[in-house]
């Protein structure tokens, strides 16, 4: 398995400035990563405003610094929720599929995160499911055409909680272009590692890893590797068991640091990747 940096664990989740990326990428290979995962929003990276100049020059720093660029993640499907019966936010979403599946080809990544749906109590979950589907349905052929898998995350969004159901959700989809792409942190608080990776065996595209102190066992309980609950040699294990040897991407902002309450930037966005680099590489050497 190899090790990747998300950049909002260099930037943060709520940087609201221009990242010098050049910068991240530099940082990101002096710490020991292999990879780097893009990301886009409405604001900070918007893909539109991304220009195939910029596309180009970030795929050859990559290269120059023998680096790749797995996948793409983004957060912008908490709005533009595809599970909605609101047809123009669908829409939306759908729109913001398409073009990260353009940027992720264009960066030679071969995985998207995608947020399938967001439960609220004003629509019925049977709903929100045929309405997810059926959007994920309509963007499958988009992503088999450009060579880019939709990777489904598993998030605190109130839907597809058992592992059962979340095979089924990708099962009934019936495309091979949309598959999972799981957190190993997210889980920790709606089941077992067990359950979710054997059930997802042959259906994981690309991870996320961060930690999860369950004696908070809220929002607030996320933590950088290895200094939360989580059993990582177990993980680890569970993942081969699997046939899972693709990127491992720290998701791990400094807003995760218990004690940081004002994140600065670059520097304490440099310490989280560094000191996550390190705690990944020891699990991965034992």
């Amino acid at each position: 398995m190899k090790k990747g940096l998300n950049l909002w664990t260099a930037i943060g989740f709520r940087y609201t400035g221009t990242p010098t990326l050049e910068d991240v990428f530099n940082k990101a290979k002096e710490f020991g990563y292999e990879g780097i995962e893009f990301v886009y929003d409405t604001d900070l990276l918007e893909p539109t405003k991304i220009t195939r100049e910029d596309r180009k020059k970030y795929v050859e720093l990559a290269d120059s610094l023998g680096l790749e660029i797995p996948s793409v993640a983004t957060g912008v499907f908490w709005r533009f929720n595809m599970g909605s019966p609101d047809e123009k936010l669908r829409e939306t979403g759908k729109k913001y599929v398409k073009l990260g599946i353009d940027l992720a080809r264009d960066l030679g990544a071969k995985v998207l995160l995608v947020v399938p749906a967001v439960a609220s109590p004003e629509i019925p979950y049977e709903d929100l499911y045929s309405n997810s589907q059926k959007a994920l349905r309509e963007v499958a052929k988009y992503a088999e055409d450009n060579g880019v898998i939709i990777g489904l995350e598993n998030v605190w969004n109130k839907f597809l909680y058992s592992p059962l159901e979340f095979r089924r959700f990708i099962d009934e989809i019936g495309s091979e272009y949309v598959q999972a792409y799981f957190d190993v942190g997210n889980v920790v608080a709606l089941g077992y590692h067990e359950n979710w990776i054997r059930l997802l065996k042959g259906k994981i595209a690309m991870i996320h890893v961060k930690d999860f102190d369950v004696n908070v066992g809220n929002i607030t309980g996320f933590r950088h590797i290895g200094r939360g609950s989580i059993d990582w040699k177990n993980v680890i294990q569970l993942l081969k068991n699997a046939g899972y040897d693709g990127f491992l991407n720290v998701e791990c902002p400094p807003e995760f640091f218990p004690d940081l309450k004002e994140p600065k930037y670059p520097e304490d966005g440099y310490r989280a990747a560094k000191v996550n680099a390190e705690a990944l590489k020891e699990i991965l050497s034992k």
